[in-house]
């Protein structure tokens, strides 16, 4: 059995990761409702859906989420002393 994907996802990617190993399997269009991992056998998998590029509102929404993943740039809403109050917990 398969489910569609709603329809005007021309181009959508859903990626399918295996929580046990980690195994990507990658689907447009159809997706089925239960799956074996062909690497460990497992069967939770998570669900990732990426928009179609002409999807304009969920890119929108994509960019402002989006972290930079530069070298030394700082996360958004913290201080360099946040840092160091993971430490003092106790």
């Amino acid at each position: 059995m398969a489910r569609q994907k709603p329809t005007g996802k021309d181009g959508a990617v859903t990626t399918m990761i295996c929580v046990t190993c980690g195994n990507q399997q990658f689907f447009t269009g159809v997706v089925p409702l239960a799956m074996v991992c062909p690497t460990c056998r497992g069967t939770v998998f998570r669900e990732f859906d990426t928009p179609a590029a002409d999807d304009q509102a969920a890119e929108s929404a994509a960019q402002e989420q989006a972290r930079s993943l530069g070298y030394g740039d700082s996360s958004p809403d913290s201080d360099p002393g946040d840092v160091l109050d993971l430490d003092n917990s106790a």
